[in-house]
């Protein structure tokens, strides 16, 4: 993918780098009852005998609704600031207010170059924790501002979050459906295919370069394989029947859910649709096949029991079990990259809701009240992507895997369904 801009390291007071073995963790992730983090993210201001900038000063609104669109942070307001950040970092200044963390940045602006310095500092220990210039136009300044909301997370939590990723996602429009992708919050939607058909349930190859959906051929559907670098797709399954559901294992196989010997089972192809195995050869409909992250195992929704519900393929044994009870209708579900819980929907009586689910059936939780579909994980674990047509019209949503609500991220025509979060690396960068 090619660079938007350069980064830069800087190495102005940092005596240790925020990656270091011995680093401190600010926020345990895996605590689902965190507390958010106070940080200050002062208006960002030119450097030294630099003119103010407008545009450039917008970085400062982008920062903060990236920390917010974590869920770790509580931005303290501008208004009780005691000053800017200025050039020397005085911590007294920002411990006064609450603030745990001041993020910073300044800027210089030369024709259509821009640069960004930006720091941030642990208020408590008064140190720099991360140091980061950032070279390119005023065109780039979202980017940058993902790169430097992904260095803050990495210096707290221990790891990267969402900012370089994408969310593909089905688009319905004249009677048409398509896959669209957008940004990590619901930015510059577009198009990725155009097809004047139905296209359907989208799914991300384990390193981004390639989608998998299925696409209706002469009101049949079939299974596509598409290079998220353009192009028009192949097709890759057009067996007689249903050709639906399609996902990546982790090493680059596929599986759909096809009707072609009778019942609708999962099974097994290599990239380019040859069949390798029947995994559920069973007399019912078993659909929307997720694997966990080493690929060992494979959750799918089946009626075999009656009503739809999510089951567990141990891809060795053979070895199927039942995972959710106490609904009478499940479907949809998505295992998190991390591999410790399954989403799904649930239908809980007065609609379908999102929960999750630990692999050994442990620990449901419910995470929604206002109706939810179609959920998806962030690449970190962190965040679930689902459909909830709670405004009228189908739009995606975007919650923590503890249930807090981070809010509305599509406000599209028509229905916008089927949320499938992309690994990092493929925007933002």
């Amino acid at each position: 993918m090619k660079k938007l801009f350069t980064l830069t390291a800087l190495l102005l007071c940092l005596g240790a780098t925020a990656q270091a073995a011995d680093a401190r963790v600010y926020i345990d992730i895996s605590n689902p009852a965190v507390r958010r983090m106070p940080i200050a993210v002062p208006q960002f201001t030119p450097a030294s005998g630099g003119a103010q900038s407008p545009g450039a000063a917008k970085g400062t609104d982008i920062l903060i609704k990236n920390l917010n669109f974590t869920g770790l942070f509580e931005v303290l307001n501008q208004a009780g600031y005691l000053g800017g950040a200025g050039d020397e970092f005085n911590p007294r200044q920002w411990s006064r207010i609450g603030a745990e963390l001041l993020a910073s940045c300044n800027y210089r602006v030369q024709g259509d170059r821009l640069t960004m310095e930006c720091r941030l500092f642990d208020v408590l220990d008064g140190k720099q924790l991360v140091g980061r210039q950032y070279d390119g136009t005023m065109a780039d300044l979202p980017a940058m501002m993902n790169r430097f909301a992904d260095e803050i997370m990495l210096a707290i939590t221990g790891e990267r979050s969402v900012f370089s990723t994408l969310i593909a996602f089905t688009h319905a429009e004249g009677g048409n459906k398509n896959v669209w992708l957008m940004d990590f919050d619901g930015g510059n939607p577009r198009a990725f295919t155009q097809k004047q058909s139905l296209t359907l349930y989208p799914a991300w190859s384990a390193d981004g370069s390639l989608l998998t959906y299925s696409s209706f051929v002469n009101r049949h559907p079939a299974v596509f394989v598409h290079a998220t670098s353009g192009g028009n797709g192949r097709m890759i399954i057009n067996q007689s029947g249903v050709n639906i559901t399609p996902t990546f294992r982790n090493n680059g196989q596929v599986a759909a859910s096809l009707s072609f010997a009778g019942p609708t089972n999962i099974y097994l192809t290599d990239a380019g649709g040859q069949i390798i195995k029947n995994l559920t050869n069973g007399l019912n409909i078993d659909v929307n096949p997720t694997f966990s992250p080493d690929g060992k195992y494979m959750a799918f929704v089946s009626d075999r029991g009656g009503a739809p519900q999510v089951y567990i393929l141990n891809m060795d044994s053979g070895e199927i079990r039942r995972l959710t009870y106490g609904h009478k209708y499940c479907a949809a579900p998505n295992w998190s990259p991390k591999g410790d819980r399954i989403v799904f929907q649930a239908n809980t009586g007065g609609g379908f809701q999102i929960a999750t689910i630990k692999p050994d059936g442990s620990d449901l939780q419910v995470l929604t009240t206002g109706g939810g579909e179609d959920p998806s994980f962030s690449p970190d674990g962190r965040l679930i992507a689902y459909a909830s047509r709670r405004s009228g019209t189908y739009q995606i949503y975007v919650i923590t895997a503890s249930g807090q609500e981070i809010g509305r991220i599509t406000n599209l025509s028509g229905d916008n369904s089927d949320p499938s979060w992309s690994p990092r690396g493929l925007a933002g960068n």
